[in-house]
C-alpha cells in the first residue's frame, strides 16, 4: 500500500475505533489491531498517540473546508450561497460531528480543536459579514450579528436536530429560508436603500469573493 493510502487507512481505523469504543480505548496498539497492521508499521507514521489525534483533527477540518464556500462557483448569488453552505454544513455535522465531539473531549487535543475551529469559523464569518454589507446594505454591526448567528446555529443545533429525526437536508432547507427571510426583513429596517439595488445587481453580475482554500 502506498504511504498516503496507508496513512489514511490508519486514520480511518482510528475513527472507527473511537466511535465504536470511545476515545479512552484509542491507543496506537489498538489502532494497529483495528487496521490489521503491525505495531512497528504504525510507529512509522505516528510516533505518539498525540500525533495521531492531531492528524485526525487536521483531516476533519480539511474535510470540512472541502465542503465549504471555497468550492462554490464564484458567480453564485448570495442567497444560493446561503442555501448551499447550510446544506454542506448540516451534512458534514450529521455525518462527522460525533468524531469531532469525541476528539474535543480529550484535554490533550481540545486546545487544537478550539484553535482550528476558531480559525475556520472566523474565515466564514468574515465572508458572510462582508457579503451582507455588499448585498443588503447592512451596517457593519448588523452584518456581523447576521453572519455570526448564521454560521454558528447549525454547529450548535445539528446534534439535537439529528436526534429529533429531522434529515440534514430538511434542516438546512428550513434554516436557509429562515435566514434569507430574516435578512430581507432586516434590509427593510437597516439597509441603505439607495445602494442596495445597485449592489444586488453587481453581486449577481460579477464574481463573488472567494474564500481562502
Amino acid at each position: 500500500m502506498a504511504p498516503d493510502a496507508r496513512r489514511e487507512q490508519i486514520l480511518d481505523s482510528a475513527v472507527a475505533l473511537i466511535i465504536d469504543r470511545g476515545l479512552s480505548s484509542c491507543t496506537l496498539e489498538a489502532v494497529s489491531v483495528q487496521a490489521r497492521i503491525s505495531k512497528p508499521l504504525i510507529y512509522k507514521y505516528f510516533l505518539r498517540l498525540e500525533d495521531l489525534f492531531k492528524a485526525l483533527v487536521e483531516r476533519e477540518y480539511r474535510h470540512l473546508r472541502g465542503r465549504g464556500l471555497n468550492v462554490l462557483p464564484l458567480d453564485v448569488p448570495f442567497e444560493e450561497i446561503i442555501r448551499r453552505s447550510n446544506l454542506r454544513a448540516m451534512e458534514y455535522l450529521y455525518e462527522r460531528g460525533p468524531i469531532m465531539r469525541l476528539l474535543a473531549s480529550d484535554r490533550s487535543i481540545a486546545g487544537l480543536v478550539k484553535r482550528q475551529d476558531r480559525d475556520e469559523r472566523g474565515i466564514i464569518i468574515d465572508y458572510f459579514t462582508q457579503r451582507c454589507v455588499d448585498v443588503y446594505g447592512f451596517p457593519q454591526d448588523v452584518a456581523a450579528v447576521c453572519a455570526i448567528m448564521t454560521v454558528n446555529a447549525p454547529i450548535l443545533s445539528a446534534r439535537a436536530l439529528r436526534r429529533s429525526g429531522i434529515a440534514a437536508q430538511r434542516a438546512a432547507e428550513i434554516w436557509s429560508e429562515f435566514t434569507i427571510g430574516g435578512n430581507n426583513a432586516l434590509q427593510a429596517k437597516f439597509g441603505k436603500r439607495e445602494k442596495v439595488a445597485a449592489r444586488r445587481t453587481a453581486a449577481g453580475a460579477r464574481p463573488g469573493r472567494r474564500l481562502p482554500s
